[in-house]
């Protein structure tokens, strides 16, 4: 029956039941189609089902096509007078013959030879009331999409006043956004990404989500302006191969999508390109004792700096203890010796007299008066001292010689400065675990070695993928315990975002260590420092719950089957529907939007693998100066080499 059949005759129903026409069903819930969606009716309430405050049903109409996670709008009249508007979100879709009540009637109904009537519903979740009243939609209500200003109220964007980030296209192709309140630590901060690695993209959301804030216009204004977005700082690992060091590279792919060009459009970003300001850090190669060299092979060595930390930094900064993240050794009695053995490295440090490369000397006599807080010990500015004094450290083979020193000796009473009153298989594990150590972490350990600095561009790429576990886990626990020391005092702003993947294996869901124990405290108290995670794992349930739980922004890409059922802020449908999803897609969930929302996020303007990386004519002429200039001071200028 088409939607003006009947409108003058009220005519009853085929089964004689007394339901009335679409006339009077407009009569009786208010006959102002216009006050739903964008004014154009697509089907009714279903009154052959209950409907409650949660959820109803739409049956449509028989000329109108609709598809999930559309988004809906039902205004009815109550009894009191009072007009409400109901905003949903599609979650299903079925189609039926109404007649049919075998599954032999089908035929028939096709070749007319049995009555029915082809009914096609909708199952709808509500998002919103407005204004906030907790009842149900009436039967038979017009529903309508919503369209415009109706759809920015059902998605809550008339309460993000402070601001809202885009994070991803509907499936309608029209923008999605999370309140900035959500995503700057002022009501909440976080955001954790789970899905399969490989075919979820969760890097990939995660540099979209960067992007959206450090390389628009948009993100700019929300960060406070140009002076705000110049004062944030990323700081990214990358721990698969050496995709994330070519993100200062464009995409060769994407010019020749035009179709991607026209959604970061939607998303208000009209030139989409690479990132702009940006540094690049690799672990020294190994061997190159004399010229430090990036160990990257799809970089120039120029364009990327060499991390690492001297042997004052590796004592003053404390970072023996991320030597130590295993729970199996965190939870005997070595833990205790690491931390007996750091705090004797503070209390005999010294410069080694005339070297500026960061050289130590580990004393052998220490001032009666010197203190055993750690934290003290480290922020003083060590005397010097000559080599004789005590052992020189100059890389981490030599820290491991001074300690096997000390094992050996015979003295009782400097073993118990060093070491306690620890039992000797307990000294003897400790002092195993550094010699495994000795080969993954020696190149991180040197003299004139630099850190990585956050002061010279707003994203940080800090590859740690050739590294053995040990050594991520080191560099991981060594550059955050920095960014959170560095905060602290300084108030919220200017923030500090991290991007970290595989969080399962730094922060795991059982078990204790100090790299495990920091990720939990930025989860539970970065935002009012202004420090914010984004965490991505392959399976919430594999990561301490403290950092899903604190996150604001939950996302999920493609998600293993056998997984789905951890992720409870998901629809049952969505939950199943997720282990199908198709790279690019995700679904997103915030405190603001009672519903999680699925999302499209648009092909990256920017190289995320060497292969996608187009050459950067701005970049390589600066890299190509910089050689330059570095000949000239080395020959002369004019000399041809």
């Amino acid at each position: 029956m088409s939607e003006d059949d009947g409108r003058d005759a009220p005519t009853p129903s085929r089964r004689g039941d007394g339901v009335s026409s679409h006339a009077e069903r407009t009569s009786a819930t208010g006959g102002n189609d216009s006050m739903t969606g964008d004014g154009a009716r697509i089907g009714l309430v279903d009154g052959s089902v209950e409907s409650d405050s949660r959820t109803f049903h739409v049956v449509l109409d028989p000329d109108v096509v609709i598809q999930l996670d559309e988004l809906l709008a039902v205004t009815t009249d109550l009894p009191d007078g009072r007009r409400v508007t109901h905003y949903g979100i599609v979650t299903e879709l079925r189609s039926r013959f109404e007649g049919a009540d075998l599954p032999s009637d089908t035929g028939r109904v096709v070749d007319s030879t049995l009555p029915a009537e082809h009914v096609r519903r909708a199952e709808v979740r509500v998002l919103r009331v407005v204004p906030e009243l907790f009842v149900a939609p009436h039967a038979g209500a017009p529903a309508a999409r919503a369209a415009g200003p109706h759809r920015a109220v059902a998605l809550f964007e008339d309460e993000m006043t402070r601001g809202k980030l885009p994070v991803g296209l509907d499936l309608g192709g029209d923008p999605v956004y999370a309140d900035m309140r959500f995503v700057d630590g002022r009501s909440g901060g976080h955001v954790s990404i789970s899905g399969i690695s490989g075919v979820a993209t969760k890097t990939s959301y995660a540099l979209f989500l960067l992007y959206q804030l450090l390389e628009t216009d948009q993100g700019m204004d929300l960060l406070g302006g140009r002076a705000g977005r110049e004062s944030v700082r990323a700081l990214v690992f990358n721990t698969k191969g050496e995709d994330l060091l070519h993100v200062d590279r464009p995409n060769a792919e994407f010019a020749g999508r035009p179709d991607e060009i026209e959604k970061w459009r939607t998303l208000g970003v009209d030139q989409p390109g690479p990132f702009r300001s940006v540094r690049l850090y690799a672990p020294r190669r190994s061997g190159a004792s004399q010229t430090i060299v990036a160990n990257v092979r799809t970089r120039d060595t120029a364009d990327v700096g060499a991390y690492g930390w001297t042997p004052e930094q590796f004592v003053r900064e404390q970072l023996l203890q991320f030597c130590f993240t295993a729970d199996d050794e965190r939870s005997t009695q070595v833990g205790f010796v690491e931390q007996q053995v750091r705090i004797q490295l503070l209390r005999r440090l010294r410069r080694l007299e005339g070297d500026p490369t960061g050289a130590v000397v580990i004393v052998e006599a220490v001032p009666p008066k010197t203190g055993y807080n750690p934290d003290r010990l480290a922020e003083r500015d060590p005397d010097d001292a000559p080599a004789g004094a005590g052992h020189v450290l100059r890389d981490f083979g030599d820290l491991i010689d001074l300690l096997e020193g000390v094992v050996a000796t015979d003295d009782e009473s400097l073993m118990n400065e060093w070491f306690g009153r620890a039992q000797s298989g307990t000294r003897q594990a400790f002092l195993r675990r550094l010699l495994k150590l000795r080969r993954h972490v020696a190149p991180l350990v040197g003299c004139r070695l630099e850190p990585v600095s956050s002061e010279n561009a707003r994203l940080h790429v800090v590859d740690i993928s050739t590294l053995h576990d040990d050594a991520q886990r080191f560099v991981v626990g060594a550059l955050l315990d920095r960014v959170w020391r560095e905060k602290q005092g300084t108030g919220r702003t200017p923030l500090r975002f991290v991007v970290l993947d595989e969080l399962n294996k730094y922060a795991p869901a059982h078990g204790f260590s100090p790299l495990r124990d920091l990720l939990v405290d930025i989860a539970e108290r970065g935002r009012s420092l202004g420090v914010l995670l984004i965490g991505a794992q392959q399976a919430a349930s594999a990561v301490a719950q403290a950092l899903p739980r604190n996150a604001s922004l939950k996302v999920a890409g493609r998600l293993d089957a056998s997984e789905s059922d951890a992720y409870r802020f998901l629809t049952p449908a969505l939950r199943e529907r997720a282990t199908r999803f198709m790279p690019g897609t995700m679904v997103v969930s915030q405190p603001i939007v009672p519903e999680p929302i699925p999302v499209r996020f648009p092909f990256p303007p920017f190289a995320t693998n060497p292969d996608e990386a187009a050459a950067n004519e701005a970049g390589d002429k600066e890299r190509t100066d910089r050689i330059l200039s570095t000949m000239d001071a080395l020959t002369g200028p004019g000399v041809d080499l």
